[in-house]
């Protein structure tokens, strides 16, 4: 009778362990056949209780559910990205887990599918889920830890957290609002020259390029113990050692501000030390075709035509500006020389040109078509290279940009930018006009 007693409640512990390990899944890891709910305790929590893994509703109880990953023990909840962004559980009734074809999944109950992995088809059922103390989620099979089948940092949502690698295929997407995450209209990315933009629905919002050492990023993330690291395809960002524990991000918000933020330990709260744009004049385009942006303490923005240019529209100066004469006839041209100008992208680059024949092609361009493609502006920029020719020495790789459509320009940050002008629009005082708008711009 006493071996009898002792096998009955073994018995019942074999039968019951199953449901007792989904209960009690907790840890930071997920394997086959486990699974994570709206209402279980078993969210995942990184080993150092940095990050968690669960369901979450910014819209209150009675909004959409969403599987997200948050800092673990924040208060307010700080959520760094969203699986389901786009399809929200309606209800209580979410499920999170490995599904039998190897991908992550966020289901209905009624196995309605709300997000996926959207890995290839996979016979394996030796995955497991970790979320690592960095905030990255990753899936691997069991016999191989360091290579990751998906990952979150690679399929990121509105946030940018330290050892991420940012190249061109991954961008940030704001949300909605601050209570919904579907995408919104604002986009954080690393264009393909290696410049950094905000795009607003699709259009260019800011840019900033990160070639050279005079940037008001690089000034910034020096400032904040911060780096990027940067080679031929991607940017990480990443954090100083003696910082490593100092929790801090880089948001798309929805405003349209990227902004570098940074956790206070002692007013326990998050500290927003950095944002672009910084103001009017840093959104692109803000003054229009053939305006200068300018700002002061006592107007906010003031937009300012070239000249050789006036307002499209004398009443609203900031829809931008147009030539004074529209004659092609007039080939008496020559250019107006400003320092210091952000403008958006070249239409054409010509590379191993000399500035004389940069200029030159600018010139004869205008003189010899009228239609849409003539040259409207150039700039003209050499780097010097140490690899080495054929004759064992460096080299300087030049090259010649030109702007054959309007162009919409901001003061700061930017580079030298010749635009074309007829000297019967601008009279013969070209020398002062150019002192003028020299002065403007710096």
């Amino acid at each position: 009778m006493r071996s009898e007693g002792v096998v009955l409640p073994f018995s019942f512990l074999l039968l019951w362990l199953p449901l007792w390990l989904e209960i009690c899944l907790g840890g930071d890891t997920l394997k086959a056949k486990q699974n994570i709910t709206q209402d279980s305790k078993g969210n995942l929590v990184s080993s150092n209780d940095t990050f968690e893994l669960g369901f979450f509703s910014p819209g209150g109880e009675s909004g959409g559910k969403y599987l997200g990953i948050w800092y673990h023990g924040l208060e307010p909840q700080t959520v760094v990205w969203v699986a389901n962004r786009d399809h929200p559980v309606a209800d209580s009734s979410g499920v999170f887990r490995i599904a039998e074809d190897g991908n992550l999944v966020v289901e209905h109950a009624s196995s309605k599918t709300h997000w996926s992995s959207e890995l290839g088809p996979s016979s394996s059922t030796n995955r497991t889920l970790k979320l690592l103390d960095s905030g990255n989620l990753v899936l691997v099979e069991d016999h191989s830890e360091t290579t990751y089948l998906w990952q979150s940092f690679q399929n990121p949502t509105d946030t940018f957290l330290p050892g991420m690698k940012m190249d061109a295929t991954l961008s940030l997407t704001s949300w909605r609002d601050s209570a919904n995450p579907a995408p919104g209209d604002f986009t954080f990315k690393l264009d393909p020259s290696g410049t950094l933009v905000v795009l607003k629905q699709s259009q260019l919002y800011w840019t900033e390029s990160l070639d050279g050492s005079d940037t008001k990023i690089y000034d910034f993330l020096s400032l904040m113990n911060t780096s990027w690291t940067r080679n031929s395809s991607f940017l990480m960002f990443q954090q100083k050692p003696h910082h490593i524990n100092k929790k801090s991000r880089l948001i798309m918000n929805s405003n349209g501000e990227i902004q570098f933020m940074k956790w206070d330990e002692d007013d326990r709260q998050w500290d927003k030390r950095w944002w672009e744009p910084d103001g009017a004049c840093d959104v692109y385009g803000n003054c229009g075709s053939f305006g200068i942006c300018k700002e002061n303490n006592l107007i906010p923005k003031y937009c300012k035509c070239l000249p050789g240019f006036r307002p499209r529209d004398e009443k609203s100066p900031g829809e931008g500006c147009i030539r004074k004469s529209t004659s092609c006839s007039d080939t008496n041209v020559t250019f107006l020389n400003l320092t210091n100008i952000k403008v958006g992208g070249s239409d054409e680059q010509i590379h191993s040109v000399t500035e004389a024949e940069c200029e030159s092609l600018c010139r004869n361009r205008s003189i010899s078509k009228c239609s849409q493609t003539q040259c409207q502006a150039y700039s003209y920029s050499y780097s010097y290279s140490s690899e080495r020719e054929l004759d064992g020495d460096g080299y300087y790789n030049s090259t010649c940009e030109i702007w054959t459509g309007n162009l919409s320009t901001r003061v700061g940050g930017g580079r030298n930018l010749s635009v074309l002008v007829k000297r019967s629009d601008i009279g013969n005082n070209l020398y002062l006009l150019n002192e003028i708008v020299s002065l403007c711009v710096m």
